[in-house]
């Protein structure tokens, strides 16, 4: 499994531990490795670590009044 951290699928399959920082000290190596030499998966990490902070910074933030309403207009009844 270690092996395959050092090609493109494997990377994939570690960046969002990475993100989450859910990985050995070993396969952080191996990932960062990969991430420097990769545009391709620096740009998948660069996403995904990216969606996190907005994610983080939009759930921490109280939705205005305004939008609510119109939310709540848009409901339709279950029938």
């Amino acid at each position: 499994m270690m092996g395959d951290a050092c090609n493109c699928e494997g990377c994939e399959e570690r960046i969002q531990p990475y993100v989450d920082r859910e990985l050995t000290a070993e396969e952080v190596v191996l990932v960062e490795a990969h991430l420097a030499g990769c545009s391709y998966c620096r740009q998948c990490y660069e996403f995904e670590a990216t969606l996190r902070r907005v994610v983080k910074r939009v759930l921490g933030e109280p939705m205005p009044p305004q939008l609510k309403a119109k939310l709540v207009a848009l409901r339709t009844p279950l029938v």
